[in-house]
C-alpha cells in the first residue's frame, strides 16, 4: 500500500476539481493521442493490495485539451462545474460495494458536489487509516530528546536535556526560552549555554549522578563529592537529588559541627543548625580562633552564651528535677534553643 500522505495529496487535488460527463470522454481521447498531455498526466496508485480499499485506477489530467468552448488551461483555472473525475471504468459499471469502500470519495454519485467537503472526508479517512495502522505512543517513555552544549568554568559539556529538565524547573524553563537575536543557544560549541558560578567538579558530579545514580553501589564515596552534588542541586532546584545528598551525608563519617553549620547556612539545611549548635555548646573545648572566624562574630558570641547556660548551676538543678522525663541532651537542646531562638537560625557576621 502506498504512503497515506502521498495518496492524500493526490486525492485532495483531484477532489477540488470535477469534469462534466460531456467532456470526460473527449478529454480521455485527447490524452491518449497528445504526448504532451500524457507526459503531465497523473495516475493514482491502485490500492488493490488492501482489500478494503480496492478500486479502479483513476487518471486525472493536469491540463484539459482544447474543445468546443473549452480552452486549454491549467486545471486550477477550471470551475467545479467544468470538471469531474475521469476513470477508465464507466460510472455505470461501478458497483455499490466498491463505492462503500471509500466513504466520502466515491460514494453515491461520481460527481463531487463540494470540493471542501470532499477534502475533509479524505482527510478524515486517512486520519482513521493512520490511527489504525500506527501503534500508539507511550505517554511517558516516548522520548524526543536533544543534546545541548554547556559552558562550565571554561569547559564544554554536551549532554542530554532529558535528565536536566526532568529534575529541575530552572533547566526546563531554560530550554523553552525564546532564542536570542543570534539564534538559539546550546546547539553548537560556538554558542553554548553558559552556567555561571558552577564549577567543573560540581557539574561533573551532577552528570555522574544523573547517568549512574541508579546503580549500586552509589556513584560517590566521599562527603566532599556529596557536598558538591548538594551545592548544585540546591541552586538549580533539584529537590530529589538534594534529598539524596542530604541522606548520604548523614550516614557517611559525620561532618564536623562547624562544617555542618557553614553548609546549612549556604544550602539552607535548617535541620542541621540546632544539633550543631548543641554539639559545640556541650563539648569540652571552647571555640578556637579559626572556628570563630569561620562562624562569624554573632554565632561565636551566641555559642559562648550557650556554653555558659548549659554549665550554669541553676540549669543543672533544673535538669535534675526533669531527669525522669528528659535525657541530658534533650534537656540541653531546649536550653541552647532558648539562646539561639526557637528556629536556631543565625546569619553569619
Amino acid at each position: 500500500m502506498g504512503q497515506p500522505g502521498s495518496i492524500l495529496t493526490c486525492l485532495a487535488e483531484a477532489a477540488c476539481y470535477t469534469f462534466n460527463d460531456k467532456h470526460a470522454d473527449k478529454a480521455r481521447h485527447n490524452m491518449s493521442t497528445n504526448p504532451t498531455i500524457q507526459n503531465i498526466s497523473m495516475s493514482w496508485r491502485s490500492l488493490d493490495s488492501t482489500p478494503e480499499l480496492s478500486h479502479p485506477v483513476l487518471t486525472v489530467p493536469y491540463r484539459v485539451p482544447s474543445s468546443e468552448g473549452f480552452a486549454s488551461r491549467p486545471m486550477s483555472a477550471l470551475s467545479a462545474s467544468q470538471l469531474s473525475f475521469s476513470s477508465p471504468v464507466s460510472r455505470s459499471s461501478r458497483s455499490l460495494s466498491a463505492n462503500n469502500r471509500l466513504p466520502g470519495l466515491l460514494a453515491q454519485s461520481s460527481v463531487v458536489a463540494s470540493p471542501v467537503e470532499s477534502v475533509k472526508s479524505i482527510a478524515s479517512f486517512f486520519t482513521k487509516l493512520r490511527s489504525v495502522s500506527s501503534p500508539p505512543r507511550h505517554s511517558e517513555f516516548y522520548l524526543q530528546d536533544e543534546l545541548s552544549v554547556f559552558l562550565v568554568d571554561g569547559v564544554l559539556f554536551r549532554v542530554h536535556r532529558f535528565f536536566l529538565q526532568r529534575e529541575s524547573d530552572v533547566f526546563r524553563t531554560m530550554f523553552v526560552c525564546p532564542p536570542t537575536q543570534d539564534g538559539p543557544e546550546g546547539l553548537s560549541d560556538d554558542k553554548p549555554i553558559v552556567l555561571p558560578e558552577v564549577t567543573v567538579a560540581e557539574f561533573e558530579g551532577l552528570l555522574k549522578f544523573l547517568y549512574d545514580g541508579g546503580t549500586s553501589p552509589p556513584p560517590f564515596s566521599t562527603a566532599e563529592e556529596w557536598v558538591r552534588l548538594l551545592s548544585i542541586a540546591t541552586r538549580y532546584g533539584m529537590e530529589r537529588i538534594r534529598a539524596r545528598a542530604l541522606h548520604e551525608l548523614e550516614y557517611l563519617p559525620p561532618l564536623d559541627p562547624i562544617q555542618k553549620i557553614i553548609l546549612a547556612r549556604k544550602h539552607d539545611v535548617r535541620d542541621w543548625l540546632l544539633p550543631s549548635y548543641v554539639a559545640l555548646c556541650l563539648r569540652r573545648q571552647p571555640l578556637n580562633v579559626l572556628e570563630a572566624v569561620e562562624l562569624g562574630l554573632e554565632t561565636m558570641v551566641l555559642i559562648a552564651m550557650g556554653r555558659e547556660s548549659v554549665r550554669d548551676p541553676r540549669t543543672l538543678k533544673d535538669f535534675e528535677d526533669a531527669r525522669q522525663s528528659l535525657r541530658y541532651e534533650e534537656f540541653m537542646t531546649e536550653v541552647v534553643a532558648d539562646v539561639f531562638g526557637r528556629d536556631a537560625e543565625v546569619s553569619s557576621a
